[in-house]
């Protein structure tokens, strides 16, 4: 018995041993996926923090007294993997092939985010009706719609942007854990913020009367159901479930056509139950992604940022800014539009929709210039340490202001070719599908107005000005260097508002486009400027983001 018990006792031992020595290989796995082959004992230390782990953890999941015992371990295995695997590949030696496999492979994972509006348009072009919209809107419906839209957008921009950097970061470690609670509280908290700004809204409406109560309800329903689908689709694309998301919002669509057209449903009703709908079954499979598995229950850390909110506040009050401003500028010139006076307005704020068949037509080629951003960002990424690797510390200079100065200006130039393409193309898909179906009212109506070709070449060419200050805007992001890009967006707001205001009230309303122009130029040449300066310091930029 006490033989048995003896290799009992060792066998567990053993198995204690190999779990600590899998998750000490996992870690220099980390290791040298950040800074390839280390050069220290203390460089280690210093990155293995930077990954999140503490010296608390060290015992339990480590078996290892701190965080300067585990670099030892991790030091010698990232030695011992250095020494037996290849040598990184050149990337001259990249074929042709393997380069436009690159490209296709980032490219249509970028199109992937798109896959919901897509399918939302695609169903309004063959059924008429999309989760929040409907082709026979009169205009004071669409207003309705498109405020409570817009305000979702801007109230909920900074939630999700701190949720795809901060979600994705953790599960990006394999700390479960904290995604899950870093992703229910930033729901949690963006929901509080939504119900005060509608309560803020429903007061001053019952003041100053800006809508008729009857409207103000169907606004705030719209909002507030819009605003949960976007926080809990935020959550899924974290998780990068990006099909699910365009699966969910399809079936919300299914009940409003069914609904409406069978059951005899008012539009808005089919709308509500919809949306109610596609929201609930949207946040539970959130939560169901987010499940933890025993193995994720092991972790035995919980960031600060989860148990004290003032952390994950102050760390990320620059990306939060940023979703809030991005959808700002994205929808500043029809704010200053259709609150300009105009024939046959009859509240403050009136949807136009000659305006916004323009900016819609447009949006089609940003949708396709948009996807290319995720192959830039990605072959930025991948190319970091490599290219590091190739040059001596003696020339930094050739590393920063040659390689990466011929990088930015060989993304930026494909960028604007496929941007340009994206633009001409769309324009004459949509031309010759106005010739095929003008025999159908609704196609009829979407060409009879001059406004919205006028609106669509403003807009097509703010929309590539607008990819180019977001490309440039994701190499700040990825080395932590937000406040560049939050500079160049503040200018280009602050220059849409100036021109489309002087452009929308002395011209006519529907010039509001001309601030969106401009706006999206002064981004793009700003933040351009900041990101050679970026590119010209890279070395320093690299090591200071970690």
């Amino acid at each position: 018995i006490m033989n048995l018990s003896n290799l009992r006792e060792t066998q567990m031992k053993e198995e204690y041993i190999s779990q600590h020595t899998q998750k000490i290989e996992k870690v220099a796995d980390e290791v040298i996926e950040k800074i390839g082959n280390p050069v220290s004992v203390l460089q280690v230390a210093a990155v293995i923090e930077s990954l999140g782990y503490r010296h608390v953890d060290c015992p339990v999941e480590f078996g290892r007294s701190n965080i300067f015992e585990l670099s030892k371990d991790v030091y010698r295995i990232c030695k011992l993997k250095a020494k037996s695997d290849k040598k990184v590949k050149k990337e001259s030696e990249i074929s042709l092939g393997e380069r436009v496999w690159r490209f296709l492979k980032h490219y249509f994972s970028g199109i992937a985010l798109g896959l919901p509006v897509a399918t939302q348009i695609v169903f309004i072009a063959f059924t008429g009706y999309s989760l929040w919209a409907w082709v026979k809107f009169t205009e004071a419906q669409a207003t309705i719609v498109a405020f409570g839209t817009i305000l979702s957008f801007l109230t909920t921009g900074g939630f999700t942007q701190v949720m795809g950097r901060e979600v994705m970061y953790y599960l990006s470690m394999g700390n479960k854990r904290t995604a899950r609670e870093i992703a229910i509280n930033l729901f949690n908290y963006g929901v509080y913020v939504v119900i005060l700004i509608a309560l803020v809204l429903f007061g001053f409406n019952l003041i100053f009367e800006l809508f008729p109560q009857r409207f103000i309800y169907l606004i705030l329903s719209y909002y507030f159901l819009l605003s949960l689908l976007w926080l809990s689709t935020s959550m899924i694309y974290a998780a990068k479930r990006k099909v699910s998301v365009t699966v969910i919002l399809s079936i919300g669509t299914l009940i409003v056509i069914y609904l409406h057209k069978f059951e005899s449903f008012s539009i808005h009703t089919a709308h509500i139950f919809g949306l109610v709908v596609a929201s609930i079954l949207m946040y539970i499979w959130a939560r169901y992604v987010f499940r933890l598995r025993k193995e994720d229950k092991k972790v035995g850390y919980v960031s600060l940022k989860v148990k004290r909110p003032s952390v994950l506040a102050y760390v990320n009050s620059s990306f939060f800014k940023f979703g809030f401003y991005y959808f700002l500028l994205l929808f500043l010139d029809r704010i200053i539009s259709w609150t300009a006076y105009s024939k046959g307005k009859f509240y403050f704020f009136w949807f136009r929709t000659p305006y916004e068949l323009g900016m819609d037509w447009a949006l089609l080629s940003f949708g396709l210039t948009l996807a290319v951003l995720e192959y830039a960002v990605n072959d930025f990424s991948e190319l970091l340490i490599p290219k590091q690797k190739k040059f001596q510390v003696f020339k930094i200079k050739s590393h920063n202001s040659w390689w990466y100065y011929n990088f930015y200006f060989g993304k930026l130039s494909f960028l604007l070719i496929f941007g340009i393409l994206s633009i001409v193309g769309v324009y004459f898909i949509v031309l010759k599908l106005g010739e095929i179906y003008q025999h159908i009212k609704e196609v009829r109506e979407f060409f009879s107005s001059p406004i919205t070709f006028k609106v669509y070449y403003f807009a097509s060419i703010s929309y590539l000005f607008l990819a180019v200050g977001m490309m440039n805007n994701l190499f700040f992001f990825t080395l932590w260097k937000p406040n560049l890009g939050l500079n160049a967006i503040r200018i280009a707001i602050l220059i849409d508002l100036v021109v489309g205001l002087l452009a929308s009230r002395l011209i006519s309303w529907e010039y509001g486009v001309l601030g969106f122009f401009v706006g999206s130029l002064v981004f793009a040449v700003v933040s351009t400027y900041y990101v050679l300066k970026f590119m010209h310091t890279l070395d320093y930029q690299y090591y200071s983001a970690f």
